[in-house]
């Protein structure tokens, strides 16, 4: 759904009320009904109309959302590495070190930021609305929704969106494929780092060895749940913990972040419904980590 959108009523919903068309054909969430009556922003055959009122075959129905832009994001001029875009999404291939939001410690230098100064030089007045997040050391595919009813659309369970991750760990995993289901929790009163324990939330990490040598692995991975820091976690409990991830005990000696990447991305298209398959290139540290360790 964009800014703007128009209908023509078929005979589905002839004899019902734009209500019922909004919330079961478009799905409309009670929070984006509400605005749309509040600012009479619905309009029956070119006039204004209430969400009762009964439609038949042929008729027009728009709508126009009105979306207030980010507030206290500083737009900042710097490049993006945009994969896809449309009138209803976009998303980004973050590098490594850069926060996908701003946050206590990090006002300015986000996507975020990036975002608000692209989409302001292209006139528009977006808010900005991550469906996934990555760490700030994490690369890789990160998607935002250009509106609510999109970010409702892509948030709701039966929802079907899937990341897969490149990442090099220490040590030799003997498993080819495997899952990882161990429940995670925030470490006592740290901030940032999360623990294994049987009293966290579940988190469910599939993998499967691409190379493997004595002292090193390239996986690619699954994410069945979404917890903070759930792949870290995870390989560093199995006693593999990821190159570069001095958080949970691994080594900073050939990459200086945690050697991770978010290189795919799977979802069906809450507008059009078609399957939407990207895919992010393996940045430049990883490589050369892969090469030093002969993969």
């Amino acid at each position: 759904m964009k800014e703007h959108n128009e209908y023509i009523i078929d005979e589905q919903y002839s004899g019902r009320c734009i209500k019922d068309f909004l919330i079961n054909k478009l799905g409309v969430s009670h929070r984006n009904l509400v605005n749309l009556k509040k600012n009479s922003a619905i309009l029956l055959n070119d006039e204004a109309a209430y969400v009762n009122a009964r439609l038949t075959m042929g008729d027009r129905v728009e709508i126009f959302l009105m979306d207030k832009g980010s507030e206290n994001i500083l737009p900042e001029a710097f490049a993006l590495d945009i994969i896809y875009e449309d009138d209803y999404l976009i998303v980004v291939n973050k590098e490594a070190g850069m926060p996908v939001h701003p946050t206590k410690g990090h006002f300015t230098g986000t996507v975020a930021n990036a975002l608000a100064y692209y989409w302001r030089d292209k006139g528009k007045n977006i808010k900005i609305r991550p469906i996934n997040r990555l760490d700030k050391d994490t690369s890789g595919l990160v998607l935002f929704a250009k509106n609510s009813h999109v970010q409702y659309m892509m948030s709701k369970e039966k929802f079907s969106f899937r990341k897969e991750y490149i990442a090099v760990v220490e040590g030799l995993m003997e498993k080819e494929v495997g899952i990882i289901d161990l429940p995670i929790k925030r470490e006592g009163s740290h901030t940032i780092r999360r623990t294994v324990s049987q009293d966290g939330q579940r988190a469910v990490t599939s993998y499967k060895s691409i190379k493997k040598k004595e002292a090193a692995t390239l996986l690619r991975v699954n994410l069945v749940t979404g917890r903070t820091h759930q792949i870290r976690v995870h390989m560093s409990s199995s006693g593999h913990p990821l190159f570069g991830d001095e958080l949970y005990g691994g080594s900073r000696e050939m990459i200086q972040r945690q050697a991770l990447h978010a290189e795919k991305i799977f979802f069906i298209h809450p507008a059009t419904g078609s399957d939407i398959e990207l895919h992010a290139k393996i940045p430049r540290d990883i490589k050369l980590l892969c090469d030093v360790l002969g993969f």
